[in-house]
């Protein structure tokens, strides 16, 4: 005997007025939402991708950012990597930036640490060409830092306006839909690939930057944006990884 899909029973319970269940519901609206973006794009969808799309999520962007400390006031950010994956074809973009020492030479001909300026223009854009941004405790750190340095330097219209932008949290989706002693990256990355690259924070890297002249600038610089590559690196596989049992699009901030 040919066993009904859930959604060949659902229909025929529609088809012979039986009650529905909310999710009964769910699975015939979800397959009209399917044949209709099907059509849109004249490709077969999978089910993450029409979860995503019909929430209005094409293109995500997954970031993280470094700063010379955890206040923003007297302080900036150093970097940002962020990577922007289109969810119809799959492809993935990389994007970084780090202040220069031009950067800090004009802050400190005006007497400040807004080193970040250009930085935040650069970050700013990546978010613009967006329909959602995620990243790991981002919402509790990477987007409230950055929302106050583009006050702080004096740049409020860098900042998604609310409502614009839809935001998600691998920390948010690990605390609450998986197990571990600490919901951190690394312990995600265990549990997602049994193994984690993640490079660790030497605080003298994060040091020397604020210091143009010194001789192992470069190379603090260096080892930062390598640090920051693997986190976003860490975030997209993760992402992907926990996304079908997880919501979409995470909600807004």
């Amino acid at each position: 005997m040919l066993l009904l899909s859930e959604l060949e029973l659902a229909l025929q319970k529609k088809k012979e007025g039986v009650f529905l269940s909310a999710y009964e519901k769910r699975i015939i609206l979800f397959n009209t939402h399917r044949k209709t973006l099907e059509k849109k794009f004249n490709k077969k969808l999978t089910d993450i991708q029409v979860r995503y799309l019909e929430r209005g999520v094409r293109y995500i962007g997954y970031w993280d950012i470094e700063t010379s400390d955890f206040n923003p006031y007297q302080n900036f950010m150093i970097c940002y990597c962020f990577t922007r994956r289109d969810i119809i074809t799959g492809k993935k973009e990389n994007f970084e930036y780090h202040i220069t020492k031009q950067d800090i030479t004009k802050a400190v001909k005006n007497n400040n640490f807004n080193f970040d300026v250009i930085l935040l223009r650069k970050l700013s854009e990546c978010m613009e060409s967006c329909d959602m941004i995620e990243g790991h405790y981002s919402t509790k750190f990477d987007m409230p830092f950055f929302r106050s340095r583009c006050l702080l330097t004096k740049q409020p219209e860098l900042i998604p306006p609310h409502g614009k932008l839809k935001y998600s949290d691998t920390w948010r989706k690990m605390k609450t839909t998986l197990k571990a002693n600490r919901n951190t990256l690394n312990n995600l990355n265990l549990i997602v690939s049994g193994k984690s690259d993640k490079t660790f924070v030497e605080l003298e890297y994060w040091y020397k930057v604020r210091f143009k002249d010194s001789p192992q600038w470069q190379k603090s610089i260096n080892y930062i944006l390598k640090h920051c590559r693997q986190d976003v690196k860490d975030s997209v596989r993760n992402g992907i990884a926990i996304e079908s049992f997880n919501n979409i699009p995470g909600g807004l901030s």
